[in-house]
């Protein structure tokens, strides 16, 4: 059953635009930094004067489980920072402002989110790493192996012309479960990825595809 991974970086709809500058974007990653105790990047695809997409990477020398241990202590990615920093940068710059994939690089593995939604990152990045903690010993496979990269969400696809969940995906009506069905994850010990089955707490197989939409 092929699986497939949004991606707006490879569609040709959203280009980089060096001409137009977001006011306060240098804040808002010093911002990030601060908060999520991370070297943070953040690039700025436009599509319109009246929209700006966000690319954020935040490396922070944090394994998983470290990571987890602190946010589930509250002492990391708690208290609505994202969104908070997200609506700050919006207002002073009277766009809209989203992020359009999140990356979270740590010393074992990376955790990659992606819109699927407006403002889907910033309103369900809590609730993503809840559900990210809860399953954790699933998807290292009995704490055995931990997966370099987890890609959340991904789309499970039968006929891309009728099924329902593509259709929503294609025109942005997606709603947060779509975030809580499939993972992909790549595992050092496989060729292949593995798709993570939230509902059976198991791992399954699959062909993984980048979609542009």
């Amino acid at each position: 059953m092929p699986f497939y991974l949004d991606n707006f970086k490879d569609n040709p709809h959203f280009k980089f635009n060096k001409d137009y500058k977001i006011q306060g974007l240098e804040s808002f990653k010093n911002d990030l930094e601060r908060d999520f105790f991370a070297k943070a990047g953040v690039c700025n695809y436009t599509s319109d004067k009246n929209e700006s997409l966000l690319a954020i990477e935040l490396n922070c020398n944090l394994a998983l489980v470290e990571l987890l241990f602190y946010f589930n202590r509250g002492d990391w990615g708690k208290d609505g920072f994202l969104r908070t920093h997200l609506q700050d940068l919006a207002k002073n710059n009277g766009v809209m402002v989203d992020i359009d994939e999140l990356s979270i690089h740590l010393k074992d593995t990376s955790v990659v989110i992606n819109r699927i939604y407006n403002q889907s990152v910033a309103q369900q990045f809590e609730n993503i790493l809840t559900e990210i903690a809860h399953h954790y010993v699933h998807f290292t496979k009995g704490l055995s192996e931990v997966p370099y990269e987890i890609f959340v969400p991904v789309f499970e696809e039968t006929n891309l012309e009728t099924n329902t969940s593509f259709l929503n995906m294609a025109h942005g009506n997606n709603t947060k479960n779509d975030y809580f069905k499939y993972w992909g994850a790549y595992y050092l010990s496989q060729n292949d990825p593995s798709i993570y089955d939230l509902d059976s707490l198991s791992l399954i197989s699959g062909d993984l595809y980048m979609l542009n939409h």
